[in-house]
């Protein structure tokens, strides 16, 4: 970093705390304001925070360790919920903004009434702030340790402070004002940061010509990394051999993973945004934009960088030469000891050929280990800021990692935002301060604020893999989504369904994770471990089968208690006894638009990112396939939502 670099860094830091300073008194003067900026914002400021939000600091990093340690299809571990987000265009955005609520928890009284309602109004609000915000808040917290360690030779921990301070000093004062502001810069500045690092990077090697050439070569990736999809095995689908780990964990993603998660109706995030949009047309383009940008625009740069990185940063690791102690000393971070019984010493070194590509311990000082043991390897989270550092000039770097500390501040002022809104509106004003002042709210929200990001400084400090993150809170609550669905369309659900959904999805969750069994279940299971695929199904499955069983044993609910929600909403689906006893409500008409318009979504979605990927790597055959596919898709996008629009004139 030169000087140069560090004055871009500090003027957009200077910029986030003058956005700050300007939005402190407009944010301070109810929560609306503070939580949901007076619900007045267009489409795309909305559309374009989401998108921003959705990128952190940990998001090129975690996308390419999957590319260098699996390969490009990896990335159907999130690409796959764009069908959830397709959904939400087409029913669920526009349900979110008729309910006028502020939070998803706050949505659940609203859906049931009474005191069940209540109840898990308060679970879903001490879930959401203080844990599944919390954990999110950690990895990106890890992602920004990660990042200066490599770039600044800063320790860790340190970097961990520091990071929690920058943003607390700046999340305290501007509310989600300051949140969506920031967010337009952010968007433009890492969007063109990335772009350059994968262009510089992507010509240093070659191109797809040299990337090609060296997946021949078979070190130290092959053919298969650069695989959209894996293949399967050589047998039929009846035949074991068919279903190989890679392949399977595909089906897992594709026909399982999106629909059985709880943001499939909306994440918090989205929900969020929806709710501050100026009108539900507003709500439903912001998450159209959202879609089309998150899934098959902004993945691209990053995965080139990644594949880029195969080739000139080889991967690397350490194993025990024989029986012995573990040493690790702060001193000498770039040698590892193992001290054998007989007092025999091996110094074990931890550097490479590349600055900044050390191999990292996987062992604590003084463990035991037996010969052959892997001690240290390279982390490919790490690679991404490791070709920052080598292809970036001066000036370059310094927008690079000013548009990284842009992320990084904007995902952390969303989810301590956001977190904060769940214990105010949620927990605080719901059941215990009922009638305070606005501004008595705002304080408790900002106070709320710091104690949520230090919570997460604390989970960061003794965490070391944002990917091992990221699965297991997708893994979580993986059971809730079709629930989550169902509370929408059928009024047979109760609050007590979803509240059984949630606690076997948590409980099943934690001991498929820490319960020390051994699995044998094909390609779902590794050496006796439960991969995270496998983790996904078997807590998808327990979560959907004892709520559906908590149908029978608490019975039907009462219509009348569902008017209030049937009346705001107006959703599609079941109603017919709550239509019964409302029937001033207009019912909406059965359609098929929704499906064709979530079809037609996926099509140009998927078939645009592939069209994409593919000319980007010379597969012009495949990429004209997958272009067809997304123009076929326009159409019913188009028609979609021109009879949506019709309709909700009518």
């Amino acid at each position: 970093m030169a000087l140069l670099d560090w004055l871009i860094v500090a003027a957009y830091v200077v910029f986030a705390l003058a956005v700050g300073f300007v939005y402190a008194k407009r944010a301070g003067k109810d929560v609306d304001e503070f939580f949901l900026s007076g619900r007045t914002l267009p489409w795309w400021i909305a559309g374009t925070s989401m998108v921003a939000t959705s990128f952190a600091a940990d998001t090129p990093l975690v996308i390419t360790g999957w590319v260098r340690d699996r390969g490009i299809w990896q990335n159907w571990l999130w690409w796959c919920y764009c069908a959830g987000g397709m959904l939400g265009v087409f029913l669920f955005a526009r349900w979110w903004r008729r309910g006028g609520v502020m939070t998803k928890a706050e949505l659940a009284e609203l859906r049931y009434g009474g005191p069940g309602a209540a109840a898990l109004r308060g679970v879903l609000g001490v879930m959401h702030a203080g844990f599944t915000n919390t954990i999110t808040l950690c990895w990106v917290l890890l992602a920004a340790a990660k990042i200066m360690d490599v770039l600044f030779e800063v320790d860790q921990n340190l970097a961990v402070v520091l990071s929690c301070a920058i943003a607390l000093s700046y999340s305290l004062m501007a509310g989600f004002w300051g949140v969506v502001v920031t967010d337009l810069v952010q968007f433009a500045m890492a969007m063109v940061g990335a772009v350059v690092l994968a262009w510089m990077s992507w010509s240093a090697v070659g191109g797809a010509e040299g990337v090609h050439a060296a997946a021949a070569a078979g070190a130290p990736f092959t053919k298969d990394t650069l695989e959209m999809f894996p293949h399967a095995g050589p047998g039929g689908p009846l035949d074991a051999s068919f279903w190989t780990v890679p392949f399977t964990a595909l089906c897992v993603y594709l026909g399982v993973a999106w629909w059985a998660v709880e943001n499939v109706d909306g994440a918090s995030v989205a929900v969020q945004r929806i709710a501050a949009s100026r009108d539900e047309r507003q709500g439903v383009l912001a998450l159209l934009w959202f879609n089309l940008t998150h899934y098959a625009v902004r993945p691209w740069p990053w995965i080139l960088v990644a594949l880029a990185s195969l080739v000139v940063l080889k991967p690397a690791e350490v194993t025990a030469p024989a029986a012995g102690t573990v040493r690790l000393d702060a001193a000498t971070p770039s040698v590892l000891v193992l001290e054998e019984p007989s007092g025999a010493r091996h110094e074990l070194a931890l550097t490479t050929d590349v600055e900044g590509w050390e191999l990292q311990p996987e062992v604590d000082d003084g463990a035991l280990v037996d010969a052959g043991v892997r001690l240290a390897k390279t982390d490919s989270e790490r690679a991404y800021v490791v070709m920052m550092r080598r292809y970036l000039p001066v000036g370059l770097l310094g927008l690079m990692v000013a548009s990284l500390l842009a992320a990084f501040m904007s995902t952390i002022d969303t989810h301590v935002n956001l977190a904060a809104s769940f214990f105010v509106n949620d927990l605080y004003r719901r059941f215990f301060v009922r009638d305070a002042s606005a501004k008595h709210y705002v304080a408790v929200a900002r106070l709320a604020s710091g104690a949520v990001l230090v919570v997460a400084a604390l989970m960061a400090l003794a965490a070391d893999s944002i990917s091992d993150l990221f699965t297991f809170f997708l893994a979580f609550l993986g059971g809730v989504g079709p629930i989550y669905v169902l509370r929408w369309l059928w009024w047979r659900v109760r609050p007590e369904t979803e509240i059984t959904a949630m606690v076997t999805s948590a409980v099943t969750t934690t001991l498929l994770t820490y319960a020390p069994i051994t699995w044998h279940l094909g390609p779902l299971s590794q050496d006796g471990a439960l991969l995270s695929e496998g983790r996904l199904c078997l807590v998808a499955l327990a979560s959907l089968v004892t709520a559906l069983g908590s149908l029978a044993v608490f019975g039907a609910p009462d219509p009348r208690a569902l008017v209030p929600f049937y009346e705001k909403v107006r959703p599609a689906g079941w109603w017919g006894p709550v239509a019964a006893v409302a029937p001033h409500v207009r019912a909406p008409k059965p359609s098929l638009r929704p499906l064709y318009g979530v079809v037609g979504g996926v099509a140009l979605v998927f078939g645009g990112m592939l069209g994409l990927g593919y000319a980007l790597l010379d597969d012009w055959a495949r990429a004209g396939v997958a272009s067809a596919v997304a123009a076929v898709g326009t159409v019913g996008l188009v028609l979609a939502l021109r009879g949506d629009e019709r309709s909700a004139h009518e």
